[in-house]
């Protein structure tokens, strides 16, 4: 909400409630030179240019609002005392969110039948609205609002589709792919980074915002394979000689030293993965034949690593995945699953680690519908104008090499699978009537 004085209720200081916007096109194939090509029926280029607003962080998050039910005694009474106290620090300086992109593209229509559009997009996002992490001892009951980074994404979309009629058949057929690349370029002054998910009993969180790398990039320990006996564990030493796993025993994973200090602790760790996919594809297949039709809608992703973490790392009992079928037993055995103990002196379970992730590509056929429209001079004959018959089914097949339920991971941070709940496979049968 906007007031006259252009504040918001974010405060005074964020006048955000009007963002430019233009776009411009030159449509060339009107141009003297290539109105008559037999080839190119329609050829556009254009560009644009806008930015647009985000509050969407809570009502008066500028304000230290105060909330209830903070109740205390005093001495040694049973007698307690209605409490009220400040829900977070305020914080004056907040505003508004806000993300410019540029983009050029083009759109073309060529040979008659094809179709084809093309766009370059560069999105930087400044003031990221988020909920940092403040220290216990400040005593507050809430983390503040707060604009805590910029984060820019540039990346290619791209269309394309075909119809045509082979004898009695017709069709179209429209594929789709999109890059993206995403870059973290600020999280304010004198902040190395921002950390990111925790992930039960594990001993670090397993993301972490960087500038320079992708938001919310995953965090942790390389393996180097897994020690096959005593001898491997002896011949790992630091330059001083002395051990750099001392508590590790045969079947347990070997961690790079990245410092270089002789000891495996949380300098070791580096950035190991991207939740974001870098590709989006797709494509749409519609085919009519005589009163039959189809429809064929599939769509994946690539280029993106997902954090199995299906098993419960605070419980013992808790299930493993078939995966650990093929854990370490013996000498040769594996040399990327390590043993299984409860007690992982060596932390191979708790230390976030490339052995967690895995490749989150995927294609799934999203949708497949067949249809048969009943002909028109029968249904006529009992007063409809149309009937049609159909039989569907969803999220029919995925191809994916991922372990997991589902590939297709959402939510506030992409790709963390603790146990997302797959897309269920879905038949249907329908029937269409138009009076």
């Amino acid at each position: 909400m906007i007031r006259r004085d252009g504040s918001s209720r974010f405060g005074a200081n964020n006048k955000y409630g009007i963002f430019p916007s233009f776009s411009l096109g030159w449509v060339v194939s009107k141009e003297d030179f290539l109105i008559d090509n037999p080839h190119i029926n329609m050829l556009k280029i254009r560009g644009g240019y806008g930015v647009v607003g985000n509050d969407n962080i809570g009502d008066f998050a500028f304000l230290s609002t105060i909330g209830g039910g903070r109740n205390y005694t005093i001495g040694l009474t049973d007698i307690y005392t209605v409490g009220n106290s400040p829900n977070a620090p305020s914080n004056p300086d907040l505003k508004w969110e806000q993300t410019s992109q540029a983009n050029i593209g083009l759109e073309l229509s060529f040979l008659r039948n094809f179709n084809l559009t093309f766009d370059w997009f560069n999105k930087v996002t400044t003031g990221i609205l988020q909920n940092p992490r403040i220290p216990g001892y400040v005593g507050a009951i809430g983390n503040p609002a707060a604009n805590v980074a910029d984060m820019k994404n540039t990346g290619v979309e791209l269309e394309l589709g075909y119809k045509n009629r082979l004898g009695e058949v017709n069709f179209a057929l429209n594929g789709n792919a999109s890059f993206l690349k995403n870059e973290v370029t600020d999280i304010g002054a004198g902040v190395s980074f921002l950390n990111g998910a925790g992930f039960q009993a594990s001993t670090y969180n397993i993301t972490r915002t960087m500038v320079g790398e992708a938001f919310n990039s995953f965090y942790g320990f390389k393996t180097m394979g897994i020690f096959q006996n005593q001898a491997e564990i002896e011949a790992y030493k630091s330059a001083e000689g002395a051990l750099i796993q001392p508590n590790a025993r045969p079947g347990d994973f070997k961690w790079a030293d990245l410092d270089g200090n002789g000891a495996i602790d949380a300098n070791d760790r580096t950035f190991i993965g991207d939740p974001t996919p870098n590709w989006s594809f797709g494509f749409t297949l519609n085919l009519e034949w005589n009163n039959f039709d189809a429809l064929i809608f599939g769509q994946g992703v690539a280029g993106n690593k997902v954090f199995q973490g299906l098993r419960r790392l605070d419980i013992n009992n808790a299930n493993y995945s078939t995966r650990a079928l093929g854990r370490w037993t013996g000498e040769g055995s594996s040399n990327d699953y390590p043993r299984l103990t409860d007690a992982d002196a060596n932390n191979n379970f708790t230390n976030p680690s490339e052995f967690y992730l895995e490749d989150g590509s995927y294609f799934r056929l999203k949708t497949v519908q067949i249809g048969y429209s009943i002909p028109s001079e029968l249904t006529r004959r009992i007063g409809l104008q149309k009937i049609r018959l159909y039989a569907m089914a969803e999220n029919l097949m995925t191809f994916t090499k991922y372990t997991g339920y589902d590939p297709e991971i959402g939510g506030g941070i992409m790709s963390i699978d603790r146990g997302i709940y797959p897309q269920a496979r879905s038949y249907m049968f329908g029937l269409n009537v138009a009076f």
